[in-house]
């Protein structure tokens, strides 16, 4: 696993085996595999990726669905290897290279099932507005690509698989990844979707619509215990470029969201070990931190090396992550948008620009307020990847 996350027992989990243990346990999946999609009865009903998964069958054919239902249920229940590169962390100018490295120090070895692997491949993809955060996601998807290919070597249907992470309906945080070739455009085919767990927590949807419904308290209340902190806080600051008279509302949902993102891609106690260690994982740690501030906006961390919270004898990841979340030095500079819970802040106007006039058009007051704030809590999926799997016949 690259990006540090909690997962079940049967998602991804990292290790550095053999290579050659790797290349048996896929070539054992491709006999069992294919072996199964050839027996198994049509009547078998189809499972998803985790037992809370929702599977959603889309052909004309109840051949066909029956087809990509097993598939789905293969390709959530086998376990393969991936074993991949992350040098191309090394041309990245946040990247500093650890002192102490040997011949296996940039190479990871993940093992899970085909759908938890490329769920993770797809979360490793995070990007903003389309710029990547990480440097080796692309080495990833493409070793997940290859072990789903090799394991489905022999059976005859052919298969596109597109994992997608998208925290809210059109948000411009996102990450994608897909295994297989696209289906010929005149192919016969079925479509199944499933969702897989992100290893997110999902969003209280009933704190984000509180905060969004008592936007000027909460506001208030953010800024005043700000300031107890942090001296130099204006706490009679508005946000003037965020554009609307709900720049208050977007804040708080954006902090909401936010906080399970950071909380996702940052967990506390395993970025705390990894800061406080002296090698490659500290490395990595802190290229994310550092990566992820820079894509979001215009301030980076100080010193990684003699400044808290990410030298390594003052390390602290809660703080980190606060910083992450708003800002340097305690604040939520919501006027630039350089940290993420002002980054969403500025994106759900523009995610949910049609939905907001329509609202708009037809109510006013609270009701008006109440299903905005609804129609947002209900778009929120930080807990999900969306994969879609289609198949068809040569």
């Amino acid at each position: 696993m690259i990006v540090s996350r909690q997962f079940d027992a049967e998602r991804g989990v990292s290790t550095v085996v053999d290579v050659t243990l790797a290349l048996l346990l896929i070539t054992a999946s491709v006999l069992i595999i294919g072996t199964y999609l050839a027996t198994a009865p049509d009547e078998r009903a189809s499972s998803a990726a985790e037992p809370d998964s929702t599977v959603t069958i889309h052909s004309t054919s109840d051949i066909d669905s029956r087809s990509s239902a097993r598939m789905t249920e293969v390709l959530s229940t086998s376990t393969v290897t991936v074993t991949y590169s992350l040098e191309d962390v090394r041309d990245e100018d946040t990247f500093s290279e650890p002192v102490i490295t040997n011949e296996q120090t940039y190479t990871r070895t993940d093992h899970g099932s085909p759908l938890g692997l490329l769920a993770d491949a797809a979360v490793t993809n995070h990007q903003l507005d389309g710029e990547p955060v990480l440097a080796y996601g692309d080495e990833y998807e493409e070793a997940v690509d290859w072990a789903i290919r090799q394991t489905l070597l022999g059976v005859d249907r052919s298969v596109y698989i597109v994992a997608t992470w998208e925290p809210y309906d059109g948000a411009r945080i996102n990450g994608t990844a897909t295994a297989g070739e696209h289906p010929p455009p005149t192919a016969d085919v079925s479509s199944t979707t499933t969702t897989v767990p992100s290893g997110f927590s999902p969003v209280d949807e009933a704190e984000l619509e509180s905060n969004w419904l008592e936007a000027d308290d909460w506001w208030d209340e953010w800024l005043d215990d700000m300031a107890d902190s942090h001296p130099d806080i204006d706490d009679s600051s508005d946000m003037p470029r965020l554009d609307g008279s709900d720049n208050k509302s977007y804040a708080a949902a954006g902090t909401v969201i936010g906080y399970e993102i950071v909380d996702g891609l940052f967990p506390p106690e395993p970025s705390q070990y990894a800061l406080e260690d002296q090698g490659i994982q500290r490395a990595l740690k802190v290229y994310h931190y550092q990566s992820m501030v820079e894509t979001i906006g215009d301030f980076s961390f100080r010193s990684a090396e003699t400044h808290r919270p990410l030298a390594r004898s003052h390390a602290r990841a809660d703080e980190a992550n606060h910083k992450v979340l708003v800002g340097q030095d305690g604040g939520y500079d919501v006027t630039d948008a350089d940290a993420l819970a002002a980054w969403i802040a500025a994106d759900i106007p523009r995610a949910f620009a049609d939905e907001f006039d329509e609202i708009d058009a037809h109510y006013d007051g609270d009701a008006r307020d109440e299903r905005k704030a609804e129609l947002v809590a209900n778009a929120v999926a930080t807990e999900d990847v969306t994969i879609t799997i289609q198949t068809w016949n040569e």
